[in-house]
């Protein structure tokens, strides 16, 4: 899901140095009615008495019983162990990933566009709204100050995570969900008892190249490091949980593209 942003930007805002960002750093098709077509028959005799053969012995049908449907196999959801997201030696338990679009897509006339360059000139914390989806809200209702999280763009060419952000404040009502100006704007949403919220973040890092969709794939296989990553498992959630281990694979995939692409300039 994409998210809407009306942040005061500057061209000219410098990302603080972080070294050390690895330690601390919505169908399912209908099912088609299948009739079963019983089909007549009847003796066209024309006035000749016809011998009728003798009747057959019906069949004894038995009634197969159902096979019991195998389990379906839900993925493990990362919990931290602390409601304050930190370990015993204050590290953080859950890292997350946050989806925005880049290329311009307009909602209720308003292009909702977002990607990381906007979130890098912003002056002041952006708050993520737009989020209509209970567990995506869920999500971010967990995060607490502090935490960093990867900057996915979606639906671009390519998807994949272009950065991190960290969240700055933490869960509060989001109200353009009351605003009917507003691209995300809910009819059903009551200020006596909202229902949806936003964090806001800041800009931490920009890759110099794209984590792409497809290369987080090929290593999401069974058995491979990104097996259960819930961008993975849950590609349609727009703010998902990333494990301590997922992290850092991933920074050592951008970190692995940056050093190719030195090695190419010949620096």
């Amino acid at each position: 899901m994409a998210v809407t942003r009306r942040s005061t930007r500057t061209s000219t805002a410098q990302a603080a140095n972080y070294a050390e960002l690895s330690s601390e750093t919505d169908g399912r098709k209908p099912l088609g009615r299948q009739g079963t077509r019983s089909k007549r028959a009847r003796d066209e005799q024309g006035g000749i008495e016809v011998e009728k053969p003798p009747r057959k012995k019906a069949a004894q049908i038995t009634s197969a019983r159902p096979a019991s449907p195998k389990p379906r196999k839900t993925a493990t959801i990362p919990t931290p162990v602390s409601g304050t997201n930190r370990d015993a030696e204050g590290n953080q338990e859950i890292y997350w990933l946050l989806k925005a679009e880049p290329l311009p897509r307009y909602e209720n006339g308003v292009n909702v566009a977002f990607s990381i360059d906007d979130l890098q000139a912003c002056k002041d914390p952006e708050p993520w709204t737009g989020v209509r989806n209970p567990q995506a809200r869920n999500n971010m209702q967990a995060m607490r100050k502090g935490d960093l999280g990867f900057f996915y763009h979606s639906n671009a060419k390519p998807s994949g995570v272009a950065g991190i952000l960290r969240v700055v404040k933490e869960a509060e009502v989001d109200e353009t969900a009351f605003d009917p100006k507003d691209p995300y704007y809910d009819p059903k949403s009551d200020k006596e008892k909202p229902k949806w919220y936003c964090v806001s973040v800041e800009f931490v890092q920009k890759f110099d190249e794209v984590v792409d969709l497809h290369t987080i794939k090929s290593y999401a296989g069974k058995g491979q490091p990104l097996e259960g990553m819930q961008l993975v498992t849950n590609s349609r959630l727009s703010v998902s949980r990333v494990t301590k281990d997922e992290w850092k694979f991933i920074l050592d995939l951008a970190a692995g593209k940056n050093q190719e692409k030195s090695a190419t300039n010949g620096a």
